[in-house]
């Protein structure tokens, strides 16, 4: 059976309407999934790209593009960021 691994942050304030996010999760041997969730009401959080990058020993990190959109408000927000890694 896989095992299911969550990862999550604490709540960040994006503070523009679009930011880029670096994250120090994944590897090249298991499945990972990412999200980002408004962590406050009216509010809207878009993936607009997501980016893997390795170096030369391996070492992978995740860069999401996202987009903040305010409803009836400016275009920041406090979000959470979370990770899964499924190992078989």
């Amino acid at each position: 059976m896989a095992t299911v691994t969550r990862f999550f942050s604490n709540p960040v304030l994006q503070n523009t309407a679009t930011a880029r996010w670096t994250w120090n999760f994944g590897d090249r041997d298991n499945y990972w999934g990412f999200s980002v969730r408004p962590f406050q009401a009216n509010n809207t959080a878009e993936v607009t790209r997501v980016i893997s990058s390795s170096d030369n020993n391996l070492n992978q990190v995740t860069i999401l593009d996202v987009t903040v959109r305010g409803i009836g408000g400016p275009d920041v927000g406090l979000l959470r960021f979370t990770a899964i890694k499924v190992e078989p």
